[in-house]
């Protein structure tokens, strides 16, 4: 009987573990703050965040400019790319996405399109790197002015 009962705790606990299903998750989480009226902050204070802002959070495999639809800035009406996951923020502005490991580009929802909260390099739309067993911390914010 206790052979029976260590070699149950044996099949159920450790040999997934030592196949791997056990992984520690790893992925992106943040913020999403808005600014309308952008400006440069005074002598000696320090630039604000923005508000906290719910939207969805898209993430798309890797993707480059050319790849954009209809493209102002950093506004755009979407993106020929395979999107990978998606979430909403919440009120506080906060999200939270498991991802595999790899390199991601990651926009907003905003208005009728998307917002690009940066862009990496010359060519390059967002990219977030994404390690094992490890959460990218990223704080992202939509410039609302910049969309006038």
């Amino acid at each position: 009987m206790r052979y029976k009962a260590i070699r149950f705790i044996f099949i159920v606990c450790l040999v997934p573990m030592l196949m791997g299903f056990c992984i520690l998750p790893q992925g992106i989480q943040g913020h999403v703050f808005i600014e309308k009226n952008a400006s440069m902050p005074l002598k000696g204070m320090s630039k604000q965040k923005g508000l906290p802002f719910s939207t969805m959070v898209y993430v798309y495999e890797a993707s480059n400019i050319d790849q954009l639809i209809v493209q102002e800035g950093n506004f755009a009406k979407g993106i020929k790319a395979t999107i990978v996951k998606q979430v909403r923020s919440d009120k506080t502005g906060k999200f939270k996405l498991r991802l595999a490991p790899g390199k991601y580009t990651i926009v907003l929802g905003y208005q009728e399109g998307i917002y690009i909260p940066f862009f990496s390099g010359n060519n390059g739309i967002a990219f977030v790197e994404v390690s094992r067993h490890q959460f990218q911390e990223i704080d992202l914010k939509i410039i609302a002015s910049s969309m006038d």
